[in-house]
């Protein structure tokens, strides 16, 4: 880790116990939507979101994970039941809908209750949680899904040796060809199955083994009452602090942009892009050294093969 990265990060500790903010990033989002909102006035319905997804892709039969921020949706008419309920309409029985839910957990020893744990996900996760008939992984990176596919991608998720490995759902909306939207999270938002790559080449490229070198454990009280402990690996510190948006703006540009659907609904950022594509083009670029991580440093020598 840099010595400039180290003292970034210890600024943003300090300003978030100085104001009393959760993060940076939540800080500059509540500002910018202040002002966003000042210019955002055009109203839109159920039927203006659906027609906008049909646009870019959403079609009968489909498999969908949606990542969301309900905070955004203000200029929008309907309600998040209303928001869900078009989308399960529109891929109807044969398709499947799911979000991610991995638990909001306040202390490193809580049990992560699968009937009952809220998701972090954000409002339109932690709804269709409760949805009749949504099953849920058990993981620390958990997803919710409802249709034909559901068992398919949820069942071996507690199996897996990281959270995004080829037993979990992430790599498994890859292997169904799976659309992948995102509402109000931004244009360069690609979600948490990025972290595939580091799962899939850990054991192959020197670089990626580094984020899995801390062996963790958490509790999962099962459906049936049940309790679980899972193992999986992860790395000391938290890569997610790893990511900005200048660094996805950049590793985005060796994408065919082509791939990627961008577009807004008045206020609202709606983007989709195609799982198979994504994961398969990641993969390749993580083998040729080309990361979205500022740390570690992904120098020549971290890249050659075992």
């Amino acid at each position: 880790m840099s010595i400039f990265f180290k003292i970034k990060v210890k600024i943003g500790k300090w300003v978030k116990r100085r104001f009393k903010i959760r993060s940076l990033e939540q800080f500059e989002k509540i500002n910018k939507r202040k002002i966003e909102r000042m210019f955002y006035k055009q109203r839109y319905s159920t039927q203006d979101i659906i027609a906008l997804m049909k646009s870019i892709g959403l079609k009968r039969g489909a498999t969908v994970f949606i990542h969301s921020s309900w905070d955004e949706f203000y200029n929008y008419t309907g309600t998040i039941n209303d928001f869900i309920d078009a989308i399960i309409t529109e891929i109807g029985p044969e398709g499947t809908l799911a979000m991610p839910a991995y638990p909001l957990l306040r202390k490193p020893d809580s049990i992560f209750r699968m009937n009952r744990t809220p998701t972090a996900a954000g409002l339109i996760a932690e709804t269709f949680r409760t949805y009749p008939g949504v099953k849920r992984s058990a993981n620390r990176h958990s997803v919710c899904a409802l249709g034909s596919k559901s068992d398919y991608l949820l069942k071996e998720h507690q199996y897996s040796e990281t959270c995004w490995d080829k037993k979990s759902p992430y790599y498994k909306l890859a292997e169904l060809d799976a659309l992948v939207f995102s509402f109000g999270l931004g244009k360069y938002f690609t979600g948490t199955m990025i972290h595939c790559v580091d799962s899939v080449l850990k054991d192959e490229i020197p670089y990626f083994a580094a984020f899995f070198t801390k062996k963790t454990t958490l509790k999962i009280e099962l459906e049936n009452k049940t309790i679980f402990f899972q193992h999986t690996y992860e790395k000391d510190d938290d890569f997610f602090s790893y990511e900005t948006d200048g660094t996805m703006k950049k590793y985005i540009k060796h994408f065919d942009i082509s791939k990627f659907a961008r577009t807004k609904l008045s206020n609202l950022s709606v983007n989709m892009y195609e799982a198979k594509y994504f994961i398969n083009r990641a993969i390749d670029l993580g083998r040729k050294g080309i990361v979205r991580y500022t740390s570690p440093v992904p120098s020549k020598e971290l890249f050659i093969k075992k």
